[in-house]
């Protein structure tokens, strides 16, 4: 039997699955994807991608068609006690996506796979994993298409096969946690008498209901009823038992009508003890799962693909060493740990009832009336602070010496406006979609020996990483003219990159391809700054 071997095999097709063979092959690296069923499913599991999970497909190129089919929801109104509803507003997210952009998983995947079909990949359908074995220098892997047994060999596997994943059960890996013991309704229906542009949430002592309107004018039905709770638990719904739940938990009847889903599902929180097995890598839901609330659970995991792909690309190609892939988990297993205990703990605040309940409804219409309180909301939902700061590497890379307010090592870069080589206005954000990794080197105005400085780093820098990092200088304005082949220069005109990112003269500022600082320095000391870089691959 003949063996077929790749770089890089995928096992999954879902949002993230189907995220990671896009970013492999936008940058070029040998893969394989294989999903089980024959196409993608109908349903919808996830419907909201959070801002930070649109930065990152504005790296990948693939923004606009979301944008094009999803609906900006500005927020979501709570109904806690009163007539009056709190809300929480999503314009404080500080990007350039300030809101949840509501869309269904099964167009989320439509889209990513139709961007991957247009740039030459492809998905290999209907293959089921049957064994998984560790090798010297990669992984085997047995499947069945169509009666036929295949073998592929690759360097390194990413299961992004779900909550349920085959790759974990064969590797026998703990998926350590446990049942949240509720059972929770859903489905996507038309609500003829609910006109709503906000997500409206309903908490009380008989349940709790959620309404997602979608851009087509139906919406996302999802929450548990109380007295439904305990016994069996069916996977069906019927539209009259849906009717009959809403009917139960809100003091307004809305009739629903033309059901396109309906099911009931449990939860549960959990997570692998590494995302690391050797060779192996655990991606999305089959590193982590936890409850629905906040719309965290793909969201997540399509971050975890935008960590980890170019780290494996950057390895291949021989710029860094086999240990550089354990910060994957290092930076992407604490954000998981954090989105599980907050939504186990607003679980648990949501099924108070009683007294504990009414305090509740009080305590949370008092703190949702300050903006400063909803800010503190909205940013965590979008997920544009989940930093990696305070890993080893990173806090060994923090520069005392710059301002307060700069941007660190493993710290998000935020979008910045920019004057390109005195022509034209231009953002952070597309260079790094284009270009990968980013160095900027602020040398205020022209400063010969900062000049010097930032072409030395380009030679050496290349010498250490051929063609892998493209180095600006960052002017605040004057003529920057040498006699040697022009570094493009960026002149910080808005002050963005001042203020915003704490640049000061001589810094250098290396920009990972995920928008992550990889470390800000000050000091402009070329054997300095160099031994971070080269440390920094491992």
């Amino acid at each position: 039997m003949s063996v077929i071997e790749t770089d890089v095999l995928i096992v999954g097709a879902g949002p993230a699955g189907l995220m990671a063979a896009n970013v492999m092959q936008k940058r070029g690296v040998d893969y394989v994807c294989l999903e089980k069923k024959p196409g993608r499913s109908v349903l919808s599991k996830a419907l909201g991608i959070q801002a930070r999970s649109l930065e990152l497909f504005e790296f990948l190129g693939v923004n606009q068609p979301f944008l094009k089919r999803g609906y900006p929801g500005p927020g979501a109104k709570l109904h806690l006690a009163g007539k009056k509803p709190s809300y929480v507003e999503m314009y404080h997210i500080k990007s350039r996506y300030p809101y949840l952009l509501i869309i269904p998983q099964h167009e989320i995947e439509e889209i990513l796979e139709n961007h991957l079909n247009d740039r030459g990949g492809e998905i290999s359908r209907e293959h089921e994993v049957l064994e998984v074995v560790q090798k010297a220098g990669g992984v085997e892997v047995t499947a069945v298409h169509n009666g036929e047994t295949k073998t592929y060999f690759s360097k390194y596997l990413l299961a992004c096969d779900g909550a349920h994943s085959k790759v974990r059960q064969l590797l026998d890996v703990e998926f350590e946690g446990e049942d949240e013991g509720i059972t929770f309704f859903t489905g996507d229906v038309e609500i003829p008498t609910m006109k709503e542009i906000h997500i409206n949430l309903h908490i009380n002592d008989r349940g709790a209901a959620a309404f997602f309107p979608y851009k087509d004018g139906t919406y996302r039905v999802v929450g548990f009823d109380r007295t439904r709770q305990g016994g069996p638990r069916k996977r069906e719904m019927k539209l009259h038992e849906l009717q009959t739940t809403l009917d139960t938990i809100l003091t307004t009847s809305y009739e629903v009508e033309n059901p396109k889903w309906l099911a009931y599902f449990g939860t549960a929180h959990r997570q692998v003890p590494n995302y690391r097995e050797g060779r192996v890598f655990f991606v999305g839901d089959a590193a982590h799962v936890n409850n629905p609330l906040g719309g965290q659970g793909m969201n997540i995991g399509l971050e975890d693909v935008a960590n980890l792909c170019w780290k494996i690309d950057t390895v291949l190609k021989g710029y860094a060493g086999n240990p550089f892939l354990d910060t994957y988990h290092e930076e992407r297993a604490p954000v998981a740990r954090e989105v599980i205990r907050n939504t186990t703990m607003e679980l648990k605040m949501i099924q108070l009832k009683g007294l504990p309940g009414k305090i509740r409804n009080w305590a949370g219409k008092a703190a949702l009336s300050q903006n400063w309180v909803q800010a503190i909301f909205a940013q965590a939902l979008s997920h544009v602070h989940n930093d990696y700061d305070k890993t080893p590497i990173n806090r060994s890379f923090k520069d005392a010496s710059l301002p307060r307010r700069a941007i660190q090592a493993g710290e998000r870069v935020p979008d910045q406006l920019l004057f390109m080589n005195g022509t034209t206005d231009e953002r952070l954000f597309p260079l790094i979609q284009r270009l990968g990794y980013v160095c900027l080197i602020y040398i205020d105005s022209y400063q010969q020996d900062l000049v010097d400085y930032a072409y030395a780093f380009k030679e050496k820098a290349n010498e250490a990483f051929p063609d892998m990092i493209k180095v600006f200088l960052v002017a605040r304005g004057g003529t920057v003219l040498t006699d040697r082949d022009e570094l493009p220069i960026i002149y910080d005109s808005y002050r963005h990159l001042d203020k915003n990112l704490g640049m000061k003269k001589g810094s250098t500022l290396f920009i990972r391809p995920d928008g992550h600082a990889g470390f800000h320095d000050g000091s402009a000391d070329l054997k300095k700054v160099m031994g971070k870089l080269k440390r920094y691959f491992i």
